[in-house]
């Protein structure tokens, strides 16, 4: 190797590393006031958490308002983030937490290994998992499955409350059982 190489190559090494770009997944699965604050307060953390590490900087803040985390047909922002991350836009994912990225085991692992095939990590802020970890798979699968059976046993506790003792329904739409069955008992 020639020196005027070897030094071309050292002043490659002197240069500063590019600072990732780093997107942002927030969710709140339904439009009331408190859950829309939630979603602010998200986006407001994160903005922080992001400035506070000098090597990254906010590439965008995905969204989505009033979905539940079952399925992520209907999630546009997260299909969104998801063909940005395999288009190379970004270089890393944080969210809150899994069920915040997807309450459905499997979801949570395609999307995690298929993101990881561009070149993607996601950090789970709250359940201290990162995909290029490398045993994060692990605990990844554990806490996805843990999300999973939370929204089930959510879903059924809802059902179950919108029904009165005989059997019948009281209210016709689950999503809001508690307000339409409040309602309905402070007219007997």
């Amino acid at each position: 190797m020639s020196i005027k190489k070897y030094k071309n190559l050292n002043q490659e090494r002197k240069l500063p590393s590019a600072k990732k770009k780093i997107a942002v997944y927030c969710r709140v699965s339904t439009d009331q006031k408190d859950q829309a604050n939630s979603l602010e307060n998200q986006k407001q953390y994160f903005q922080q958490y992001i400035l506070h590490n000098p090597n990254w900087e906010l590439y965008k803040i995905f969204a989505d308002k009033g979905i539940s985390g079952t399925n992520t047909k209907k999630r546009k922002e997260f299909n969104h983030m998801i063909l940005s991350a395999k288009n190379g836009v970004f270089d890393l994912i944080i969210t809150k937490e899994i069920s915040c990225f997807a309450r459905n085991l499997l979801d949570s692992i395609f999307y995690t290994r298929e993101l990881k095939k561009y070149g993607v990590g996601v950090i789970f802020i709250n359940d201290n998992i990162n995909t290029p970890d490398g045993d994060s798979g692990l605990r990844l699968a554990i806490m996805a499955s843990i999300a999973q059976e939370e929204s089930r046993k959510t879903s059924e506790r809802i059902k179950w409350g919108a029904k009165t003792p005989n059997g019948t329904r009281r209210c016709i739409w689950a999503k809001y059982a508690w307000l339409l069955c409040k309602k309905w008992q402070n007219v007997r």
